[in-house]
């Protein structure tokens, strides 16, 4: 295996899940069983413990007979019968000098503590693990005070040795050693199907998403069904495809619709130009016609503008200027700009006084906001109709409705008005200029605000725009 193999293979989700699993198993197995050698060697010291303070209490039992020396010595008989755990014991005096010693006892030689004498003064037992130089295994001991009539007697110190338990936890450790190669060899091969198991879909996801260009993103992740962590993975790259989808769709809407809406008056205008210049005509009709490419002129410069308006949200590359402002003196005064146009067509523009409402927000592009939308109105309502502009505040929000008596948006085409060149009648919309890019505006306008709008309509008898802001509290 070459090194650039051999890193990549170990680069692997699933070589590094393995190795996680077997240190963690590693070190969860050396945890259990260091708990379980410390609590063997406690419980076997436990039990010798309680060996010899049965056989202290036997002892201290015998001291208290007459003649006391034939009772400690078949004590000493008894006691050297033992073959596992044998017995060494002596007897000391208040002051800490030997009064008998067992014949084992004095094989292994032992000098009296000045902590075991203290204890003892104070009824206190004392148990310590003693090594002798001469001794390869340690002993363990108890010293037990004996008070007799109030008064500190004898010391009785009884011991044997730790073999049986150091071999018992030798044995343990050996078992151990044994054991813990065959569970790590089981733990990485139980490791790497675990995860190989687990990651088994992501191969499938990886496939699929390659396979996935702007030629097929109609296709879909399939889901496992299992409803976990991986269909939620499925789920969200299902999402994210039908977004891409959408996005792209959108596109290629956007890019025909702009094509076909900025060729429309360039092809005009050449024909224009054509038929004036196809004979020899007087000035005036000469200055008719520029001025006529004027405003065509205006109309597609607008168009740009607002083109490049909306791709500009799209980048999130529009700075808004923000700032508290009246919204009531704002809403004012574009009714007012409208009014002579309302007058022309016959049209009742009615603005309800309403109290003091302040917002934080971009100026310029909220009066682009409401021109755009009482703009419309005047546009769509026929002469001798009329259009209310009210505003309401509500909890946190400041409400503004513009109403008309125009000719309505049909319920179908209500949810699709604020699509980019989308116009419900084209053939009004020529006669009006709209090139339907207004609405998608002040879409944008307002959510840049943090709000929403809504449009209320009915076929032959009138709209209702419906815009929330929040409102600024100082």
């Amino acid at each position: 295996m070459s090194s650039k193999t051999g890193a990549k293979f170990f680069q692997r989700t699933d070589v590094k899940m393995t190795f996680w699993y077997v240190l963690t198993f590693l070190v969860s197995g050396l945890v259990v069983c260091g708990f379980l050698y410390f609590r063997m060697r406690h419980q076997l010291v436990k039990e010798i413990d309680r060996l010899l303070l049965d056989e202290t209490k036997e002892l201290g039992a015998a001291l208290t007979r007459v003649p006391k020396d034939d009772a400690l010595k078949d004590f000493e008989k008894h006691v050297e019968a033992r073959t596992h755990y044998p017995v060494y014991f002596r007897i000391l005096g208040e002051n800490g000098k030997p009064f008998y010693i067992s014949g084992n006892f004095k094989g292994i030689g032992s000098n009296l503590s000045e902590r075991v004498l203290l204890n003892a003064r104070r009824n206190n037992e004392t148990r310590e693990n003693i090594h002798f130089s001469e001794r390869r295994r340690p002993f363990r001991f108890i010293s037990t005070p004996l008070f007799l009539d109030g008064r500190l007697t004898y010391i009785i110190q009884m011991g044997t040795h730790l073999k049986f338990v150091r071999k018992s936890l030798s044995n343990f450790k050996s078992n151990i050693l044994v054991v813990m190669p065959i569970l790590l060899i089981l733990g990485s091969l139980g490791g790497w199907f675990l995860a190989r198991k687990s990651l088994s879909p992501i191969g499938y996801i990886a496939s699929k998403a390659k396979s996935i260009t702007s030629k097929n993103l109609s296709e879909r992740l399939i889901q496992r069904g299992t409803e976990d962590e991986m269909d939620d993975l499925i789920r969200t790259i299902n999402d994210m495809i039908a977004r891409l989808e959408d996005s792209f769709k959108r596109m290629a809407e956007f890019t025909a619709d702009a094509s076909h809406e900025l060729k429309t008056p360039i092809c005009a205008m050449k024909g224009e130009a054509e038929v004036l210049l196809s004979k020899a005509r007087s000035a005036e009709e000469y200055q008719d016609g520029l001025v006529h490419f004027i405003e065509r002129f205006d109309q597609l410069n607008r168009m740009i503008n607002d083109l490049i308006l909306l791709s500009k949200s799209d980048s999130s590359q529009v700075d808004l200027d923000m700032g508290p402002l009246r919204l009531d003196l704002l809403i004012k005064d574009i009714g007012d700009l409208f009014q002579v146009l309302a007058e022309q067509k016959n049209i009742a523009l009615n603005i309800d006084l309403f109290q003091e409402t302040v917002v934080m927000g971009d100026k310029l592009r909220l009066q682009q906001l409401f021109a755009n939308l009482i703009g419309n109105a005047v546009k769509f309502t026929p002469e001798g109709g009329s259009i209310q502009i009210r505003l309401e505040e509500n909890m946190d929000f400041v409400k503004v409705k513009v109403t008309d008596t125009g000719v309505g948006i049909p319920e179908e085409e209500q949810e699709s008005i604020f699509k980019r060149f989308y116009r419900v009648d084209k053939s009004r919309s020529k006669e009006t200029g709209g090139v339907g890019l207004g609405l998608s505006i002040a879409e944008w306008i307002v959510h840049a605000h943090r709000g929403r709008i809504e449009v209320d309509s009915e076929l032959n008898k009138g709209s209702t725009f419906t815009v929330y802001l929040p409102i600024h509290k100082a």
